[in-house]
């Protein structure tokens, strides 16, 4: 390896390196005690990562032009994947419906954005936030709405509307496009609690991980492989077709080749709608992205 190759090594293991660590010292938690994870993913959810979003929404430079396309690109990978799962489990004629949940729906806050943090800052992690609010609308309705067997429409809209995050990013972006500023005291409160987002958001990830079994391999991997592959695929035909450059086109390619989210397997669980399918592609596409996240760094960092 070259000095260049090396250094770029190097980079890469001083942010995956800090993220498997915290990850693992959750599910050793997970294993070891009877701590609750639902109250670590309340904090998480509900105050952390709020106000690390708040936080990094109002400190960066916001081009709605530029929002706008980072939305299109997001819908174009979960058409373009629904379209490309549509086909293959047609052709394996097997079309359950809720199997298309963990190709559709990508981890895109928990595993992804403290390694966004990491390597792109606190403009990367807005950017990504930017990428999330279309996907929280989406699958806090559309994907409540296909596990509960199409009847919980109504449900999912009122689960977005209980999201702080989502206010948090809406709040954030209004005040950074009028220029409104904050007392220095507030935005550093914010900023130290939002600190907390990342640790959280990794313990969760560990200790969820060992709740999980992997069954009905082939099936399993086909849908794995259509939501990390055939996403990242799709994800480089937008950003070429939406002329995506520089950062916004890293975030878009590494989000949309994330894991499955560990969501779906929560909605799949409640409904009783294939659960333990859905959670084998979650833990499958976890797993898988340990050896696909450092590539992902190698090529956009």
């Amino acid at each position: 390896m070259g000095p260049c190759t090396l250094t770029i090594v190097h980079q890469i293991i001083n942010i995956f390196g800090p993220t498997v660590f915290v990850v693992a010292l959750g599910y050793l938690l997970g294993r070891v005690s009877k701590a609750s994870v639902e109250t670590l993913i309340d904090v998480a959810m509900f105050i952390a990562t709020p106000c690390l979003v708040f936080s990094s929404m109002l400190s960066s430079i916001i081009v709605l032009g530029e929002a706008a396309r980072l939305w299109a690109s997001y819908f174009m990978v979960l058409a373009g994947t629904f379209v490309v799962a549509w086909l293959v489990f047609g052709l394996m004629k097997n079309r359950r419906r809720a199997l298309y949940l963990p190709v559709l729906f990508a981890n895109t806050i928990n595993l992804p954005l403290p390694i966004i943090y990491l390597a792109f800052g606190d403009k990367g992690v807005a950017t990504a936030i930017l990428l999330y609010v279309p996907n929280a609308f989406v699958i806090y309705s559309l994907g409540i709405y296909m596990a509960s067997g199409h009847k919980e429409l109504r449900q999912g809209l009122k689960a977005v509307l209980r999201t702080p995050l989502i206010y948090a990013a809406v709040l954030g972006i209004v005040l950074n496009v009028t220029g409104v500023s904050l007392p220095g005291g507030v935005t550093n409160a914010v900023k130290l609690m939002g600190q907390a987002a990342v640790p959280l958001m990794l313990l969760v990830l560990g200790m969820n991980i060992g709740r999980f079994r992997i069954s009905q391999i082939p099936l399993t991997l086909t849908a794995s492989m259509i939501r990390m592959g055939g996403g990242f695929a799709i994800a480089l035909l937008a950003a070429w077709l939406l002329g995506l450059t520089g950062l916004p086109r890293s975030i878009v390619l590494f989000e949309s080749a994330m894991p499955s989210a560990i969501f779906v397997s929560v909605l799949c669980t409640k409904y009783d709608n294939e659960a333990e399918l859905v959670a084998s592609v979650v833990l499958t596409t976890t797993l898988i992205s340990v050896a696909v996240i450092p590539a992902l760094l190698y090529y956009l960092v």
